[in-house]
Formats: structure tokens, sequence, C-alpha cells
């Protein structure tokens, strides 16, 4: 994640003195609490001065500077705006109102003023200008501009180590992982003791499948874990989600976790307890925060659930801060709720607000450590209830969360001390599905350039899911099973070339390696059953991809660990039935899966029972999941109204 650089401690204009006294006097005590940063007195005193013909451009700038200083960052940014038309070409000014933009999110306004100063010099020599220019493009997906911005600010100050981490997430977003590892490597030369650079040079290699070092990176990062707990809290920032594909002990996860809350929280001070009545009719109050209410994966997942909701008991409320894609799934998410709240344009503290006077009594957190998320919202601690749900496979860290929702399988209640939230598990499986979504007729295997007889053994998930450990596996079943061909995502063009090489590496023909490009989700579930059996990987199993290949009746194999993101498919496996594919190591996996491609009448046999699982299953059963989700919100609410503290709650029975 990005991040704006913070404002200056700019000087403060002075009155003029050739002023009527009670101007003079107002003025000057304004400017009094300017510099003792009484900030919220000093807004109101300039404030109400600004109507007068005397009140010039630093003071503009000035009353845009207290307010920010005071949260009031719409009237810091009106405020700016003063100030530079006033001057346009004032640099102080234009950083005001492009950093007081930035912290709303309001991304496409702070564009327009970088782009209106592209031949203003000044500003085009100032380092912490041409980082916001740069981070500004970066989150409207401009990279080349981005890259641009950043690579000038670099020409100043080619050793500020945060400009090289943000220079590897934008060439991360480009797809060159070589390059985005070489610049999270500088990072970490720059400042050693930045976590997030180790672990994101070695995220990148993985989408790369570039093992060179793997073991040792890796172990190198676990030491460096180990040496967090003391450090400042950006160290471990944007580390987590990295961390989910390299092989951990749950346990140093969750200290990364705590240290990344810790900077999403800050100094944030929780608002005052809720005053809002509660719903006349006695219903809930069920708020959910994302920026995935579109064709995004969390939406096609989690449909079908909310259209089932007890609109009697519960009323539900989605505010979103991601983009409007106009798709029919984005219709149909909105359509699914009684309140849709877009908050794009919105900083933390203004959402936050939001959420408390709308009287929220649960508020589900959907995202997690991954990109775009706004966790900080929750250190304002909004709802009384408020817990992370679905988005992210392991804790948040931050303990203004209260429960973790999981089930038996991803989250056994000897795992609690792996999580700072309390464990509260589904009765079946934690994963909602769209048992409406399209089940295409199977594709024809020549169109994927598929052999016709071959055992074609499959894997669809992103490419940094991959470590060596799991690709040996797969080329010890490819040896010992000399029919099979493994089918793999074209997931990018330096994966691909890596992986043939792995192969060949590994004494296995690379041309048995086919690798099938991304396709619209009709095609891509169309697909799915030309495959005869699908291979999990680890530490990071499939998630979404799993059911897809579920639904589409294809058996699963799959390699349970101790991390929630290792036992995801154990659990949609239990679900329907197939935990015999579950398996306890490599060795088993290998074995299992050898033993299952040569009992072709088993491998039939499973495929039936998944055709018969799709109708009756609770992991394709909408309606079941939303009763079995909202009794487990009854169960939240009902300890909270009790004023009793959160707890572990266990699967109903």
């Amino acid at each position: 994640m990005l991040h704006v650089v913070s404002l200056e401690d700019y000087s403060m204009a002075h009155a003029h003195t050739h002023a009527d006294t009670a101007y003079l006097q107002a003025k000057r005590h304004a400017y009094q609490l300017v510099t003792t940063h009484k900030w919220a007195d000093a807004a109101r005193g300039l404030s109400q001065l600004s109507g007068d013909h005397r009140f010039e451009a630093n003071d503009w700038l000035s009353l845009a500077i207290a307010n920010v200083h005071a949260g009031a960052l719409p009237a810091a940014t009106d405020a700016a705006r003063r100030a530079v038309a006033h001057d346009p070409r004032h640099l102080r000014a234009l950083q005001v109102l492009t950093i007081s933009l930035l912290e709303q999110n309001r991304w496409h306004e702070a564009a327009a003023v970088f782009e209106q100063q592209s031949d203003n010099a000044e500003a085009q020599a100032s380092f912490d200008f041409l980082v916001n220019q740069g981070t500004t493009m970066w989150h409207l997906k401009r990279h080349h501009e981005a890259l641009d911005a950043f690579l000038k600010a670099m020409a100043i100050d080619v050793a500020d180590a945060s400009l090289h981490f943000r220079l590897g997430l934008v060439l991360k977003d480009m797809k060159d992982y070589n390059a985005a590892a070489e610049s999270f490597l500088t990072t970490l030369a720059l400042q050693p003791s930045r976590l997030s650079a180790r672990l994101m040079a070695i995220h990148m290699r993985q989408y790369a499948c570039d093992w060179r070092d793997f073991d040792a990176s890796c172990t190198a990062a676990l030491e460096a874990i180990q040496e967090l707990r003391h450090r400042d809290a950006d160290a471990a920032e944007g580390a987590t989600f990295a961390l989910l594909g390299v092989p951990h002990p749950p346990a140093l996860f969750r200290m990364v976790a705590e240290q990344a809350a810790n900077f999403h929280s800050g100094q944030i001070q929780p608002l005052p307890p809720q005053t809002r009545a509660r719903d006349a009719s006695g219903r809930i109050r069920i708020g959910y925060l994302s920026c995935d209410f579109h064709n995004h994966a969390t939406a096609q997942l989690f449909v079908e659930a909310l259209e089932h909701r007890n609109t009697r008991d519960f009323e539900v409320t989605l505010y979103s801060y991601g983009k409007d894609d106009n798709t029919p799934m984005q219709h149909r998410v909105r359509r699914a709720c009684d309140q849709f709240v877009d908050m794009r344009t919105m900083d933390t503290r203004t959402m936050a607000q939001r959420i408390h006077a709308d009287g929220i009594d649960v508020l589900v957190e959907l995202k997690g450590h991954t990109q775009d998320s706004r966790l900080s919202v929750l250190a304002y601690r909004p709802a009384p209830v408020q817990v992370s749900f679905l988005g992210f496979p392991a804790t948040t860290g931050m303990r203004c969360i209260d429960y973790f929702i999981g089930d038996a399988v991803t989250t056994p209640l000897s795992h609690a001390a792996h999580y700072t939230e309390c464990i509260a598990q589904m009765p079946h499986c934690y994963q909602p599905n769209d048992s409406q979504r399209t089940r295409p007729a199977p594709s024809d295997r020549l169109q994927w350039g598929l052999p016709k007889h071959a055992l074609v053994l499959g894997c669809f998930n992103q490419s940094f899911k991959l470590t060596p450990d799991t690709f040996g596996a797969w080329m010890h079943i490819l040896q010992a099973v000399p029919n099979a061909m493994l089918w793999l995502l074209h997931d990018n063009p330096q994966a691909t070339a890596n992986l043939r090489l792995e192969a060949k590496r590994h004494g296995v023909d690379p041309d048995r390696l086919i690798f099938a490009p991304k396709a619209s989700v009709s095609d891509h579930l169309a697909r799915l059953p030309l495959a005869d059996l699908m291979l999990d990987n680890w530490p990071c199993n499939a998630h979404t991809t799993a059911s897809d290949a579920l639904w589409m009746g294809v058996p699963l194999a799959t390699v349970i660990g101790e991390t929630f993101a290792s036992r995801v498919a154990a659990s949609l496996l239990t679900t329907v039935g197939l935990d015999e594919l579950v398996f306890a190591n490599a060795s088993e996996y290998e074995a299992g899966v050898i033993s299952l491609l040569q009992q072709p009448e088993r491998l039939q046999g499973m495929r039936a029972r998944l055709e018969r699982e799709r109708s009756t299953s609770p992991l394709f059963d909408g309606a079941r999941f939303a009763n079995d989700l909202e009794s487990l919100y009854r169960r939240m609410v009902e300890r909270s109204r009790a004023g009793l503290a959160p707890e572990v709650l266990a699967a109903a029975g």
C-alpha cells in the first residue's frame, strides 16, 4: 500500500499592520492557535476571518493546514483550492491541496492538479510533489505515469528506501516481477529492517516462479520476523499478504499481522459509544465493508447468501469504496441489500463516522490485509461488534476486531492462539457459494490444446502460490504416470518460462506442461471438466478456484497444513464428502494421487459423487449458509448487548 508524504511544518503568514485593530487582533489570536497546534480552534478562528478581502493566499494555506490537522479534510481541500486560486504556482498550497485529496481517496481530482502543474518547474523539482503524483497515478492504475513520476523523484533522491518500495509496487502491477523484485531488494539494502521489502522480493520471485535461493530467502525472512517485535510498525506494513505463500509457523504470522495492525491503527482514538436507538422492529443492523462489491471473486461467492438474508430480523448495509463496473454481478449485489453506501471519496475517519451514525450492530470487514483495504476504519470502533470474514485467510492482528469467521476445519478451536480475534465457527464450510451461477456444458479438449486420451492434471491458481515443494511433488507424479499432463494457468511469461525449465531440471519433458490462457468465468468453468483431477498447492491453497472445480464436478487433491490458508481446500472437500483427498504431507499426497490415477473407476465415482452433492451439499446452499451466518451474528450481538466480552464461538450443533 502506498502512503502520501506527510505535511511539512510550513511557516505561517503574518497579518498586515495596516488592517483595523479588531481584524488584526482576531488574526493574531488565530495564528497563536496555529503555532501552539490547537488546530481545531485555529481553523475556526481563521475561517471566521476568511470572508474579509484582506484574507490572502497564505491565510488560506494556513486555514487548509489547520483543517488537515484537525481532521476536517473536505474543508482543508476547499481552503487549499482558494490558496491555489490566489497563486496557481504556489508549491506549498499545491502540496497541501493534493495531500488533502489523497487522504480522501479523491484520486481523479488529485490527478487533475498534478496534470495542470506539468510545466511548473518548481513542482517538478520537488521530491514530495513527485512522490505524491506517482502515488496518485498508481492508485488510478496509470502505471506508466506513476513510473515516470517515481523515476523523476529518484533522480532527486536515489537513496530513499520508501521510493524504491513504491516503484516495486508499480512494477508488480505492470507484471514485471523480476524488476519489481530488484526494487524491493534495493529497499532492503537501504533499510535492512524493512521486513515488507524482504517478503515482497520473495513474493515477486514466486510470481515469476524464480525459486533461486528460495529456502534460504524464506529462512532469512522467518529469522527477521523473530526480530520484528520491537521495531517500527512500518517495517511489517505490506508484508502480511506476501507471507501467505511462504512456509511459516502460524505464531510468526500473527506477529507480523499485529505489527501491521499497529501501522493501520496508529494513534487513532475510538469513537464514543453509539447513541442511535436500536431498530424499532428489533432488526440487527449488519454492515459489510469492502471494495469488492462488483464483478470480483468475493461478490461472486457471497451474493446468494446476501440474497437469502432474513429481512425480517436483519437489515444489511453495504459500505463500498470500490469501482463501479456496471456489471450484472454488481447490480445483483446491490439489489441484495437494504442500503448501499458509496464511500469511494471518503477518508477513513469519515467512513467510520458514517457507519457509527448508522447504528450498525455488526461491522463485517471483507478485505483484511489485501490491496486497497481500509482496515483503519475499524480502528475507530464504529460498531460494537466487528468481524473479519472471507477476504483474508489469516488473522488481521487488529485488536479492535472481535471475531474471525471460519469453521471446524479451517479454524479448529485448538488454533485459537493463532488469532487476535476470537474464532467464530460456521457449522459447515466458512466459504459461501452461489448455486445460481452458470454451469456451462464442458468444452472440447482440442479447443484448449489438450491431448484427447491423456490424463490431465489441472491447477489454475496464481503463480505466486506455487513453491518448489509443490512443483516437485507434481513432477514426481508425472514421472510415475507417463500418460499424465500438467495443465496450468499462463499467469505471466516469466512464470511459464521458468516452470518449463524446472520441469526439465526434474527430468520431465517440458511439453508435458500445457498452459491455459486466462478466460471469462463462463469459459473457465466450461474447461474445468476437461481435467481428470485438480491438484492443489500449499502452503496457500486454492480457494475460489477449488470451489469452482468442485462445482463443475472435478475432484481436487490437497495437503492440509497448520495455517488457515493451507486448510481451505480441506474444508471444501470435507463439506462435499471427499475428505479422502485431504493428505497430511507431500509424500502421502504423491502416493494418493498416483494411486487414484491408476484406478479410473474410483476417480469416476468421485465425479459422480460431486454431481449428487451439487444439489444437496451445504457448500452450494446459499439459503442454508445465510441462516447459519445470521445465527452466528445473533450470538455475537447477544453477548455484546449483555455487556459480555467476545469469546470463542464453537460451531452450533
